[in-house]
């Protein structure tokens, strides 16, 4: 793993560290790094997959830097961030670079390329692979929460919600993003963020780390408030619900 970030460091030579967003989205990657290692031991996992889910880690937003490079902008319809990580580990062959074998590289692969898809794109894997899929797509999510709170300023308005974002959360479903988001879709595709964990480990380590209530302080309810607090107890109802099982 040492030799990893050795090799993730020098990678980020290239790029302009002094730009915040990069910047945060380093920060971004050495948590998730964290959230990995523990969520692997809360999970009783080898050595072995701990140290591959740790490296999904930090791969899973290799792309996320060259986008800024180009466009300083994390807009997922503007450039495709899982796809260029996948093309520059696999297909320009970097992913040498920070792995000494290719024992695991279709699991790295394909963790890498769905992290942040949609549910319905994700093709059914063999297990061992749906389970780094599907763990980092989880942690990977207990961290965005935090992003928010730290540089987000989310605001909520019944006026400024497309209608597909309000039905996709309300039946209980990861929210699909549109194009030409209204100003609160992306609050309301965080909160249907809940409804996409996959590992009630998960969800403790969400729970224990305090995030949703970070990235609930954050949300500044411009009207319909009773709405903003029915849309907040739901997410925090399927949480403690999933959590009691």
């Amino acid at each position: 793993m040492d030799d990893a970030i050795k090799s993730f460091e020098k990678y980020l030579e290239q790029f302009d560290l002094n730009n915040l967003n990069i910047n945060f989205k380093i920060k971004h990657t050495y948590r998730v790094v964290a959230l990995a290692k523990e969520v692997a031991k809360r999970l009783n996992l080898t050595k072995e997959d701990s140290d591959l889910l740790m490296i999904i880690g930090l791969l899973h937003d290799i792309g996320r830097f060259y986008q800024l490079k180009l466009h300083d902008s994390f807009s997922d319809f503007l450039f495709d961030h899982a796809t260029y990580g996948v093309k520059y580990l696999f297909d320009e062959g970097h992913i040498k670079d920070f792995v000494s074998n290719d024992n695991n590289n279709e699991i790295i692969k394909n963790a890498i390329y769905y992290h942040n898809r949609y549910t319905t794109e994700i093709p059914k894997f063999d297990e061992r692979t749906m389970m780094f899929v599907n763990l980092i797509r989880d942690i990977d999510k207990i961290d965005i929460y935090y992003v928010i709170y730290l540089k987000g300023n989310p605001i909520f308005s019944k006026d400024e919600i497309s209608p597909s974002y309000l039905e996709d959360f309300f039946s209980k479903r990861l929210v699909k993003k549109i194009e030409n988001e209204k100003k609160t879709d992306n609050f309301m595709t965080l909160c249907g963020f809940i409804y996409d964990f996959n590992y009630i480990e998960s969800l403790e380590l969400l729970k224990e780390k305090g995030y949703l209530d970070l990235f609930f302080s954050k949300v500044k309810v411009l009207d319909n408030e009773d709405l903003f607090l029915e849309i907040k107890q739901n997410v925090y109802n399927e949480m403690n619900k999933r959590l009691k099982r």
